[in-house]
């Protein structure tokens, strides 16, 4: 499991009312995600600073990213979030490997993980 990460703007924004956990009858879009410290994957639609209202209150993370979902299956998830620059390839590996548990397919080429470093994004496979 990923180390806790504190947002970097630790300003206690209130959670957004439209957070809430991922589930497989989400409407198609592309979100920010932000995975709580007991697992669970929160989801908000994408926008500017959104990352630190997905659970508000300047709350440590797991890890966060965004997705894009189309027709239930999930096209495309990554670890982009300036909040909590997520840096572990295995965390986004973790939090697909949690969707997929929850029913969700996955597009070809969908998890892609981006090095801090500013290097191209790597293609993940869960099998790894």
């Amino acid at each position: 499991m990923s180390t806790p990460k504190s947002p970097l703007d630790l300003f206690p924004y209130s959670r957004d009312p439209r957070s809430r956990p991922v589930a497989i009858k989400v409407d198609d879009g592309l979100y920010v995600y932000v995975q709580d410290l007991h697992g669970t994957v929160y989801i908000l639609p994408d926008g500017p600073h959104q990352p630190p209202k997905v659970l508000g209150n300047a709350e440590q993370a797991l890890y966060a990213g965004d997705l894009r979902i189309e027709s239930g299956k999930v096209i495309d998830i990554t670890n982009l979030s300036g909040t909590f620059k997520c840096d572990d390839p295995d965390g986004l590996i973790a939090v697909a490997e949690q969707l997929l548990d929850q029913g969700f397919d996955f597009g070809e080429d969908a998890l892609r993980f981006f090095p801090n470093d500013g290097s191209p994004p790597v293609i993940l496979n869960m099998e790894q």
